[in-house]
């Protein structure tokens, strides 16, 4: 048995340093957390890496999470704690805004009434995966393959920007794509289920993957969130001959460096999806929450990822079959990292940045 962690300290949130922004102020509304997982804030931190050089960059969040915190670390100029209520109403947001502020919101949490709210005195932005409610904002960002602006209840006014065009990724990712098939790929496996991972499934897939015999070294990317770490840390222990390396709070410029390098990535349907693809790997995904659906099915038809469904319900056996299936199929490899290049094509920044000017 190989055991190893790889863990980096975190730092405190950089602060404005007095640089004026050149186009006014984006408030960004998200949470995160243990209950809520991390994917809301993660694509907002990556949306806000790319615009900080133009906008003032200012998250609010609830209870705003230390570990949570930390992993979004140096991305927004500022951020402002907010008031927790029992509703989701708009009014703690409300006193933090100003005239000409443009509000990014990601949320399930932020539905018309709330919109309505914001929308009365400043441009609304919503990034939206699940199209569950009517929308006032004046546009709606969505980086799912398939859906169509026929899928939403809107205003006329609004505007979509719907594809993988519009990738929210985070700028190691957005460096990445024009390379991704240029690095030596490793016969190494990497697991990144998601860091609300109240079922354990990460070491269901671990244990499932391993019983496959078909790689030779497993990465298993977890966050301190995960409360699951010690059944993780005793199966890991338990084991006497696969190499396992349980990567926590990896820097996001070193866990790019290892996806490019390794052979097959295994991951829920979130942010960490698109990023793979950028990488230029094999894929093997499937959803831990209804939300994961849009991203994992448009990326499938695209021919870009395999798809295990749903990995909540799947039993240890089936992932077993479908790992083994994918993994050693090899004939449609270069395919799939073709439509990987084409979609994810390392240009979002400018395109996300035209939709914030055009406001």
């Amino acid at each position: 048995m190989f055991f190893s962690l790889k863990h980096r300290p975190f730092f405190s949130v950089a602060r404005n340093n007095g640089g004026m922004a050149l186009h006014g102020k984006i408030i960004f509304r998200a949470d995160g957390g243990p209950n809520l997982g991390m994917n809301h804030l993660v694509r907002c931190a990556a949306l806000a890496e790319m615009l900080r050089e133009h906008y003032e960059c200012v998250l609010t969040i609830r209870s705003p999470n230390p570990t949570a915190l930390q992993i979004i670390e140096g991305v927004f100029h500022s951020i402002i704690p907010l008031t927790v209520t029992d509703h989701f109403d708009g009014d703690e947001l409300i006193p933090h805004l100003h005239e000409g502020d443009i509000v990014v919101m990601d949320g399930f949490q932020f539905h018309t009434a709330y919109q309505q709210k914001i929308h009365a005195n400043n441009k609304l932005i919503c990034i939206d995966d699940l199209h569950q409610h009517h929308f006032v904002a004046d546009a709606i960002i969505n980086h799912a393959e398939g859906i169509l602006p026929a899928d939403y209840s809107t205003e006329e006014y609004t505007r979509f920007y719907l594809g993988s065009r519009y990738a929210m990724i985070r700028e190691p990712f957005i460096n990445a794509t024009p390379e991704n098939h240029d690095s030596q790929k490793s016969n190494r496996a990497m697991i990144c289920i998601g860091g609300n991972d109240i079922h354990n499934t990460t070491l269901k897939v671990l244990q499932s993957l391993i019983d496959t015999k078909t790689v030779n070294e497993i990465e298993l990317v977890v966050g301190k969130l995960n409360p699951n770490l010690d059944l993780i840390n005793e199966f890991i222990h338990s084991q006497k001959e696969m190499k396992i390396m349980l990567c926590m709070n990896l820097p996001v410029s070193e866990l790019c460096d290892l996806m490019k390098t390794s052979r097959v990535m295994i991951c829920s349907a979130n942010n960490i999806l698109l990023e793979a693809c950028a990488a230029g790997m094999k894929i093997i995904s499937g959803i831990t929450h209804d939300a994961q659906q849009g991203v994992l099915q448009g990326l499938v038809a695209k021919g870009a990822v395999n798809s295990c469904g749903n990995f909540l319900t799947a039993s240890p056996e089936e992932l077993k079959s479908r790992f083994e299936l994918f993994l050693n199929n090899d004939t449609h490899t270069v395919t799939q990292q073709t439509a990987q290049r084409e979609l994810i094509d390392g240009l979002s920044p400018e395109r996300l940045f035209e939709i914030f000017s055009k406001l």
